[in-house]
């Protein structure tokens, strides 16, 4: 390939982090077990009965004006297993149209919709599998698409070792109507495994993610770099292999200072990679966060550097709603 790898398919905005946590950790494939019902976004089988009748919402300050945010509600049931039903959006604000002729025709939205159901349920002691039915809709100006995508991922869980190894495949589907006179677009669809483990004796979990892994081979050549070599020629960058191999890796880290307060990390090379100013790195790739708990709240916030002089930032908000009934 001679540029980067820009986008894999059509609705992109599915690969958005659903929670403050995934921005925080670098990654949306967080391996763990746990009340945070915003993981069945991809990882449906990371759904379980500790997530009964808790509800979560989400915001990210993105780009510009463009903002999003996730809204999802579980219910556990013993025999069936699971379940969670979510809505994510993007929202590009508004743009000034004009005609071929620049004739202005007002303003317009552009806007990206999914509603999301998913399932998951335990297999013997340690083992979880879960599935993900989402229906997407976008809309830019006049032009109106939709399609259908699933996730699936299982779990191995090992409460002893406190280790978490968890397979993904998720945008599997297909773009069911296109924009305007346009041909169907796949779906950006992408297979990872993460690792998660507690350590023994510090209170930190790490989570290691290998993603893309659909595409092992992700070199690009560079062509155009203003570069000459010793004879005067125009001088060709390539990737090595050992970035390729970096590329498809995530880290990131929860260090709990108290039950209440946790602190995040997390670096993407691929990010900082494709993202990077040569002349000024800066912390691109980089991200932090931190989670706490308020009363009844869970509050937690997600800062991810894109580009020099630029973050994104994103706040969740999960609560347990059986906690505001009255007791009997």
């Amino acid at each position: 390939m001679d540029a980067q790898i820009g986008g894999k398919g059509v609705y992109a905005f599915l690969n958005m982090p659903a929670s403050s946590r995934q921005v925080a950790l670098g990654s949306n494939f967080i391996s763990v077990v746990d009340n945070d019902i915003s993981l069945a976004w991809n990882n449906p089988a990371a759904l379980n009965p500790k997530m009964h009748n808790h509800a979560f919402a989400t915001y990210n300050n993105y780009v510009s004006d463009i903002n999003s945010g996730y809204f999802a509600y579980g219910r556990d049931y013993k025999k069936l297993g699971t379940f969670s039903m979510g809505i994510m959006y993007l929202d590009y604000g508004k743009f000034d149209g004009y005609s071929p002729n620049g004739i202005s025709t007002g303003t317009f939205t552009v806007k990206d919709q999914c509603f999301q159901l998913s399932w998951g349920r335990q297999w013997k002691e340690k083992f979880r599998y879960g599935a993900s039915l989402k229906y997407v809709y976008s809309i830019y100006e006049s032009f109106v698409s939709n399609g259908i995508s699933a996730d699936l991922s299982g779990i191995y869980h090992d409460t002893a070792k406190q280790l978490t190894i968890t397979a993904f495949a998720r945008n599997i589907g297909f773009q069911a109507i296109p924009y305007g006179n346009t041909s169907r677009q796949n779906l950006p669809f992408e297979l990872a495994v993460s690792f998660s483990k507690k350590l023994e004796h510090l209170p930190f979990r790490y989570n290691l993610v290998l993603h893309d892994l659909q595409k092992p081979d992700m070199r690009y050549s560079i062509a155009n770099t203003g570069e000459k070599d010793e004879n005067g020629n125009d001088r060709i960058r390539k990737m090595t292999m050992g970035d390729n191999i970096l590329r498809h890796l995530t880290l990131g880290g929860e260090l709990n200072i108290s039950k209440n307060f946790v602190l995040r990390f997390g670096y993407n090379h691929m990010r900082r990679k494709e993202l990077t100013q040569e002349q000024k790195k800066g912390t691109s790739g980089f991200s932090w966060g931190l989670g706490f708990r308020i009363s009844k709240f869970h509050i937690s916030y997600g800062s991810a550097a894109f580009f020099p002089g630029f973050s994104s930032n994103q706040f969740s908000l999960l609560m347990n709603l059986g906690e505001f009934y009255k007791k009997k």
